[in-house]
């Protein structure tokens, strides 16, 4: 159980600077994120490769339509990266961080009347509490950067702001019905098997695929038109950008894998879950005082009070799983 104490502190950490490498990267965000997709899927495969070519994992069916809900996590998933890294560089991670954390409620209001058997009123009750203080946190985070400050009265900073907040927002939704349809095939018992590695597969391998399929038709929308064919040859090129995506896949990868781990190690997960959340505060001191996205001495008082309340939110969440 230590063990899974530990796994859920690292989880957290990873589900952190796994965002950081963006602030470095001026890629495309298709492009950025086929290339954690890249990173992810040559991780999943080695990994589940090893656990079940040395029998440490039972096989699981890779032929089980129940993958194709597997399929479509991917492609929710995928848009919702797309909106993540558009939100890290329209506002930065700490206020973007605070928006896109509406996962958390959104996956459990989904998860709760989705997946599990007991819509109990208190669960509800917690539920819609948590996420009416996240809301009011995220609002106390929405100050304005040294730069922005500094910023031409010409330059409609609030306009960026906004679409930021959009995008973390979306992202946050996105991810929130990612984690119902993981947990939906996670806890199906019609079938009587398990689908906990397989998954991983799908999810990688698709999601690498969506990312590509997307720029294709979409192309890059801040250089000149491109052909389908020249707009397939970007996705090959390796060069100095590549490695930033491809180290954030590999810290979301190592995170997944050891949420899986954590889960089986501690029985009530409500408590790894929770651990977990502590990304929330990683990636607001990466911010503040790494980054210096917010002035924190001059808006100290906002920054505190919006933190206890994030806190607050966090417990809950807690108490409505």
């Amino acid at each position: 159980m230590i063990l899974g104490f530990i796994f859920s502190i690292v989880i957290s950490i990873l589900f952190a600077l796994y965002a950081v490498p963006r602030k470095f990267s001026s890629q495309n965000v298709i492009l950025y994120t086929m290339w954690m997709g890249v990173a992810y899927c040559t991780i999943t495969i080695i990994a589940i490769s090893v656990l079940w070519g040395f029998g440490l994992e039972p096989l699981e069916n890779l032929f089980n339509p129940w993958h194709f809900l597997t399929v479509l996590r991917a492609f929710v998933w995928v848009l919702g990266m797309f909106a993540y890294n558009v939100a890290i560089d329209k506002i930065g991670l700490t206020r973007f961080n605070q928006w896109k954390n509406i996962q958390g409620p959104v996956g459990s209001l989904l998860i709760l009347f989705f997946v599990s058997e007991n819509v109990a009123g208190i669960k509800i009750f917690w539920l819609f509490l948590g996420i009416t203080v996240m809301f009011l946190s995220a609002l106390l985070f929405q100050v304005r950067s040294p730069a922005e400050t500094m910023s031409p009265k010409k330059i409609d900073v609030s306009a960026n702001t906004r679409w930021g907040i959009a995008f973390a927002i979306f992202s946050g939704i996105c991810f929130g019905i990612s984690a119902m349809l993981n947990s939906v095939v996670s806890n199906t018992t019609i079938v009587g098997e398990k689908f906990t590695f397989s998954q991983l597969i799908y999810h990688s391998v698709s999601l690498t695929i969506f990312s590509v399929a997307i720029y294709l038709i979409v192309g890059n929308r801040e250089s000149k038109p491109t052909s389908i064919k020249e707009r397939l040859k970007d996705c090959f090129i390796v060069d100095k950008k590549t490695w930033l995506p491809i180290i954030a896949g590999g810290m979301y990868m190592i995170a997944t894998l050891l949420t899986i781990y954590s889960y089986r190690l501690i029985p009530n997960n409500a408590i790894p879950w929770s651990i977990t959340q502590l990304n929330v505060f990683w990636t607001l001191i990466i911010g503040l005082f790494i980054f210096k996205e917010i002035d924190f001495k001059q808006n100290w008082q906002r920054l505190v009070c919006g933190t206890l309340l994030a806190i607050l939110s966090c417990i809950a969440l807690f108490f409505a799983i």
